[in-house]
């Protein structure tokens, strides 16, 4: 990835797969944190496109850098759900929007 990035490219991709088995995923579908970490030592968070197949990825990628983190590999169906989490009109990142005191 860096070298794509330094060779010029304007996002790189970190793989999922539709089934979320694989690449940043184990087969069991959890997301494998040190690989995430290891790229952002390295990559700017903004560079990188973080496949996010299912609705407990995306909750923790938007829990981890934002609302405006870049998400794809999102169903059609999920566009508007996604949006909801972004937004923290949902309860799994409600309170990561609006904390109670």
């Amino acid at each position: 990835m860096k070298a794509e990035i330094n060779a010029g490219a304007w996002k790189c991709i970190a793989e999922g797969r539709e089934s979320g088995t694989a690449g940043l995923y184990r087969q069991t579908g959890e997301l494998r944190m040190g690989l995430v970490d290891e790229i952002i030592e390295e990559i700017p968070v903004s560079d990188v496109l973080w496949e996010a197949p299912t609705k407990d990825s995306q909750v923790l990628f938007i829990k981890k850098f934002g609302s405006d983190v870049n998400l794809g590999n999102i169903q059609p169906k999920d566009i508007i759900p996604l949006e909801t989490l972004r937004l923290g009109l949902r309860s799994d990142t409600l309170s990561h929007f609006f904390p109670s005191d």
